[in-house]
């Protein structure tokens, strides 16, 4: 009986298979939602789990689960394996940053800087497909890739400023004046944070609507760079700068002329690309992959991945206030989403079909490169 359930017709096509994948890691992420409180959600468990992203993201591009062990290793034994190894490296990880660059405590600088890294890792990969990491073994290589991610992570943060709440009351223009956040008498005076030409609450929605044009272009298959004869690095800077320009001109329409607050702008681009993680990790790129023209395709799966995201904000929303209540409010509320859709439900979705090859499913081709 299950081994025709796990075979049948929906297991190896589209919607079907993708719908079965989705409650079930949506089922999966509840519960694990449901037992924690809002600020346990969103700080320890936040951090834990996007400690795994730059790891479980390299393991999976260099598709490690196939180098090692082949076919003697077999499932679900050799994606536990990889999951467990991604956890222990995620601990350390977790610890060195709250450890020396938190002071020993896990506080909102400690947070962005390793988001900042999973940021420059995700443009390492997809934009500069690795160079000139590729060239190196594969163990020298996926770790020498993760510390220059978290090295360049550091540096770039430090142009933030931190000194001050800008918009307190969720609103722009706020209500109120800014008031203190790591200067005198704010909550974080007595740690370390960078006092930068850039408020910290603009730099985080930069930063993430620059990886959010990233996931665009790369669901079109990096058109119409593509098309170009650039070859590495080159490509990569190119790349990298049109994206940076197309954040910039995307937060000022968004943050100073429609007068959005920079976090709830910054979500919005988290929702954009969870969108386009589900259609490319568990859609594996259905339905434009049966369009004959793989940049058609890119679009239709990109018009449906942003109205999957905002489908998924909507009834994620509900089940937080459910659970959490009163303390769904701002700014645990704008975490709180950006945590679940990519803190958790990414590198689920990401070590499900990288490490476990989608087990008990039958497996599947992988989506068409994009190269």
């Amino acid at each position: 009986m299950e081994e025709r359930f796990l075979k049948a017709g929906w297991a190896k096509g589209q919607p079907g298979r993708a719908i079965f994948l989705l409650v079930v890691t949506l089922l999966m992420s509840f519960v694990i939602c449901a037992a924690q409180s809002i600020r346990m959600f969103g700080d320890q468990f936040g951090m834990q789990v996007m400690c795994m992203i730059p790891l479980a993201f390299m393991l999976g591009s260099f598709q490690v689960s196939k180098v090692i062990g082949g076919e003697h290793v077999p499932q679900p034994l050799k994606g536990a394996a990889l999951m467990v190894f991604t956890g222990m490296y995620a601990v350390l990880v977790n610890y060195a940053m709250i450890r020396f660059l938190g002071g020993g405590t896990l506080h909102p600088y400690v947070a962005l800087t390793t988001v900042t890294s999973i940021v420059t890792i995700f443009f390492l990969g997809l934009a500069f497909d690795f160079w000139p990491f590729n060239k190196l073994s594969l163990p020298a290589g996926i770790f020498l890739c993760i510390l220059t991610a978290y090295i360049i992570g550091i540096i770039a943060i430090q142009f933030s400023d931190f000194s001050v709440l800008s918009y307190l009351p969720g609103t722009n223009p706020s209500t109120i004046g800014p008031v203190p956040f790591y200067k005198a008498g704010g909550p974080f005076a007595k740690f370390y944070a960078p006092f930068g030409p850039v408020l910290w609450e603009r730099a985080a929605a930069y930063t993430i609507w620059c990886v959010t044009w990233l996931w665009i272009f790369t669901c079109i298959g990096k058109w119409p760079f593509s098309k170009t004869k650039m070859k590495q690095p080159l490509f990569g800077i190119v790349y990298t700068i049109v994206i940076m320009l197309l954040a910039w001109v995307t937060q000022i329409v968004a943050v100073d002329v429609l007068k959005m607050e920079p976090l709830k702008f910054n979500m919005y681009g988290i929702i954009i690309v969870f969108g386009i993680l589900m259609m490319l990790l568990i859609f594996q790129a259905w339905p434009g992959r049966l369009i004959s023209s793989p940049l058609a395709g890119g679009f239709v799966n990109l018009i449906l991945a942003i109205v999957l995201g905002f489908i998924g904000m909507a009834f994620f929303g509900s089940f937080f206030e459910w659970h959490f209540g009163k303390a769904y409010a701002y700014p645990d509320n704008v975490f709180t989403m950006n945590t679940f859709m990519l803190g958790l439900l990414f590198p689920m979705w990401a070590m499900y079909a990288d490490f476990f090859e989608f087990w008990p499913l039958p497996p599947l081709p992988p989506p068409p490169s994009d190269k």
